[in-house]
């Protein structure tokens, strides 16, 4: 279960319950933090929460906060105090940006079961304050625009409210943001009125296909969905009734196929059908040598599809695995790795800030 359709099944079960709750998400990080700008976190006035900002610490103040009052509104941290007067000794240094919004609230939930649909990348902007004093135009704060990379999709909050027009700065924070595939401020002009939104690049959960009915794929099941992934498995016999696996071939280049049914004819059909669609990360469990022998019995048409920089054969990260639950650890960790774009190496030995800077505040239209 991924971590946004996590939050929605919370609300869904507190909902009802009568507790103050509220969407906290973080739109700026400044120095060293616990997350990225777009993590978010439902919490609960009690100090139960699901998601995460931080620790847990950021998320017991928020809650202190709920006060009963349905307007969003924002919330600073200066995390390097090491004496803070709310018994907050945080001493992680940095500072964060919070955007709470209390609950119910149709434009945010609605945002987070359509984010929770998507098989490919999006843009979700949304105002967190306006730069004026009229009370009406402040109503326009959590109003929100949303569209996927194929513009296939869209999210729109009631247009009386906020984005009753695509306009041309709004497309530009829009493209953008898809450009630099991380999530950003701006500052944006909607019916003359200078608003600051947030432009968050949401990637959805890693979709891995796993071929094969053993015990490790079957651990490996367990594993992918324990971090998030969404994870389909194939049986050995579902392989051999089935003449097309897949019915949608498009959302394949995203992605991760795991082929380690033990069968080489199964594997190979498999291999085959995989190398139609294309896709983001093709992974095959056992030797090299027994990959070279399935690629090389493959139709030629087939073989010519074949992007080997995609290929992971024999699959995994070499961690030392020797049992299957260690062997599914090396798999999701090579899947995380390949997903995030990133090299495994130990943290201690990066110079800089463990999570990406590549954030930024942009001025008006920009």
């Amino acid at each position: 279960m991924s971590e946004t359709e996590d939050l929605i099944n919370f609300y869904d079960r507190t909902a009802s319950g009568g507790s103050k709750l509220a969407l906290a998400t973080v739109i700026k990080t400044d120095g060293p933090s616990y997350r990225s700008p777009g993590a978010r976190s439902i919490i609960c006035e009690d100090g139960n929460f699901r998601g995460g900002l931080s620790a847990g610490c950021l998320e017991g103040d928020v809650a202190c906060r709920l006060d009963g009052d349905n307007v969003p509104f924002l919330v600073e941290y200066d995390l390097s105090t090491e004496d803070d007067m709310r018994g907050f000794p945080f001493g992680c240094g940095g500072s964060v940006e919070i955007f709470v919004e209390p609950l119910p609230s149709e434009e945010a939930i609605g945002a987070l079961r359509w984010l929770s649909l998507l098989n490919e990348p999006a843009v979700m902007v949304t105002i967190v304050n306006n730069l004026t004093e009229k009370v009406e135009l402040k109503k326009r704060t959590g109003s929100r625009f949303g569209v996927d990379l194929s513009q296939s999709n869209f999210y729109r909050t009631n247009a009386a409210t906020g984005f009753d027009q695509y306009s041309e700065a709004l497309s530009d924070a829009i493209v953008s943001t898809f450009a630099c595939k991380k999530s950003k401020l701006a500052y944006i002009e909607i019916d003359g009125i200078t608003v600051r939104i947030f432009a968050e690049y949401f990637e959805p959960a890693t979709t891995v296909y796993i071929y094969g009915d053993g015990e490790d794929a079957r651990l490996l099941e367990t594993f992918a969905n324990s971090v998030g992934m969404y994870v389909q498995r194939f049986s050995r016999n579902k392989i051999r009734v089935t003449s097309t696996l897949y019915s949608d071939y498009p959302a394949m280049k995203y992605a991760y196929n795991v082929i380690m049914t033990h069968d080489l004819n199964l594997d190979t059909e498999v291999l085959k059908q995989v190398l139609q669609a294309s896709p983001a990360y093709l992974g095959v469990m056992g030797p090299r040598s027994r990959t070279e022998r399935m690629i090389a019995s493959l139709p030629l048409d087939v073989r010519s599809g074949l992007n080997e920089t995609n290929l992971y054969a024999p699959i995994g990260l070499d961690v030392g695995a020797e049992t299957p639950n260690e062997i599914a650890l090396s798999i999701v960790a090579e899947i995380q790795t390949v997903s995030k774009k990133c090299t495994a190496k130990h943290l201690r030995n990066m110079n800089g800030a463990i999570h990406s800077r590549n954030f930024g505040q942009s001025k008006v239209g920009s």
